[in-house]
């Protein structure tokens, strides 16, 4: 498979042209931890705030603590009601609103409330754009798209950021605002973008089940191909079985805790989010420029040029999870990752504990260059794994739900490091990396006893694997006829509005069906 077709393949162009544009949806918070780093190492910025380490702590976590409570209570259910494409731009506006509050001349408790605002916005667009790609994504696909949308906005928005705040240089504290505002317009511009975006087939078909056809129709533009095309009806037909199934269950945040087999999905999801951040990397991209001072790289603008140019190392290394993760699997990727990342901090610990007062050009080089490996290591593994997993291993009528609870394991282990880091580098000093290594040898213990294998399956088929029965395969046990009737009506209704289904298109789908 060549390059083009890697990422643009033949029979899913349309599909991957729309889920790329995704990245633009999300990279505000790439965006504002870039911008951030810099904004945390401006003077004009510290003596406008009076700026302690707590304080930074404060500013850089604040917008996770509402980022937690959009996805506890809010994202999913923003998601279920609206729609994800709504839900969308419904975030997006109220994220560009607590921007421009950040921005204003104001004091230290609006720059807080304008981050709170920020951080809420996001929660909700990221559960959004992560269970619309998973529930377009073609399956052989799935990793590799949601992989690539979920860590290349990252990288993209911190890259984008380091390089405007590099450039910025203005009295009056006229430069960290300029750069904040920034990433309104790139909101902005994706806002307008939605309009070309069909919702999610998937949502269609659990909001609209007595209008099947609609899904079908979508589904139909994104794979693309007419409505009788064996690839469209084999995708549509396991959507329409396992609907059939899922309806003995309850939905939404009760669906999620009456049921033991979806508090165990929930606790895998919970976990796989968590390994996300786990290894402390929130904290060294947060503080990255104050972590190459602290290291001695101090001189002009030396710390903003190493992390404008790692930004630009990382964009380009998050493809190795495109290239990777559907062929070798996402407990593979994870396992390496976090073999090389402990690795690299235990060889960065041990020379920071050996030279504490950066008086070794050598071991100054080499930190820095263990730290460019952890970074790069995690765009490609565990930063854009945790995500494909979260979104995939949950049944359709309560994704959208379970997926924003999983999310929180992600913001509590960040919030967690990320807050108290600037005192407890202060206060541990050069010793204070041994916390980040030992974290990467518990998550990469954890992944080889703990996680199961999710890639290769259908999201209708995921059941299999956490030990009940397959909901395809329920579905038509329970009713094939009813599942064939169910597509039969939806590519009638498709010919009848003028669709592109040829005439026996309506052939009776009982037999393939039961053959499923």
């Amino acid at each position: 498979m060549g390059l083009i077709e890697k990422f643009l393949p033949k029979e899913d162009r349309f599909a991957a042209l729309l889920l790329y544009g995704m990245v633009f949806a999300t990279c505000f918070n790439g965006y504002d931890a870039g911008i951030m780093t810099v904004i945390l190492a401006d003077p004009q910025f510290t003596e406008y705030y009076n700026m302690t380490p707590d304080r930074q702590g404060i500013v850089s976590t604040a917008p996770w603590a509402t980022t937690g409570l959009a996805q506890l209570f809010l994202g999913g259910t923003l998601a279920a009601y609206l729609g994800r494409i709504w839900a969308l731009r419904v975030s997006i506006i109220f994220m560009c609103i607590g921007v421009t509050v950040q921005v204003v001349p104001n004091t230290f408790g609006v720059l807080i409330l304008g981050r709170l605002m920020t951080g809420l916005g996001f929660g909700c667009n990221y559960i959004a754009t992560n269970l619309y790609v998973a529930e377009c994504s073609p399956r052989l696909l799935r990793g590799s798209f949601v992989g690539m949308v979920a860590q290349f906005r990252y990288q993209l928005g911190t890259l984008i950021a380091f390089w405007a705040g590099y450039g910025m240089s203005s009295p009056y504290n006229i430069a960290w605002r300029v750069s904040n505002l920034i990433q309104i317009p790139i909101g902005l511009m994706f806002v307008a973008l939605t309009y070309f975006y069909p919702e999610s087939p998937r949502h269609l078909l659990e909001k609209h089940p007595d209008e099947p056809e609609r899904a079908l129709k979508v589904l139909a533009k994104l794979r693309p191909g007419a409505t009788t095309d064996e690839r469209v009806r084999t995708e549509f037909h396991e959507m329409v079985a396992s609907w059939k199934y899922r309806q003995r269950y309850r939905t939404g945040y009760l669906g999620l805790f009456k049921s033991k087999a979806m508090l165990k999905r929930l606790g895998y999801g919970f976990y796989a989010m968590a390994l996300q951040q786990f290894g402390g990397i929130a904290a060294l991209t947060m503080y990255a420029t104050l972590i190459y001072q602290s290291l001695g790289w101090d001189a002009g603008h030396q710390a903003l040029a190493i992390n404008c140019i790692q930004a630009v190392l990382q964009l380009f290394i998050v493809f190795v999870n495109t290239f990777t993760v559907d062929r070798f699997g996402r407990k593979q990727l994870l396992i390496w990752g976090f073999a090389i990342q402990a690795g690299a901090l235990l060889i960065l610990s041990s020379l920071t504990t050996s030279f504490p007062q950066n008086n070794n050009k050598a071991a100054a080089v080499t930190e820095i260059a263990m730290l460019f490996i952890v970074g790069l290591t995690y765009c490609w593994s565990n930063g854009p794994v945790p995500p494909a997993i979260a979104t995939e291993i949950f049944p359709q009528h309560v994704r959208d739900k379970a997926f924003g609870i999983s999310a929180l394991g992600q913001t509590i282990c960040l919030i967690a490091l990320t807050q108290p880091w600037p005192r407890f580098n202060n206060q541990v000093g050069p010793r204070s990396y041994w916390l980040l290594f030992a974290l990467n040898v518990v998550a990469l213990v954890s992944v080889i006893f703990i996680l199961p294998e999710t890639s290769q399956l259908s999201l209708e088929r995921m059941d299999k694997i956490f030990g009940q029965i397959d909901a395809v395969e329920g579905g038509e046990q329970q009713g094939s006829k009813e599942v064939a009737e169910e597509e039969n009506l939806a590519v009638g209704r498709t010919i009848n509005d003028g669709g592109d289904a040829e005439k026996d298109g309506t052939v009776d789908h009982v037999e393939s069906a039961q053959r499923m």
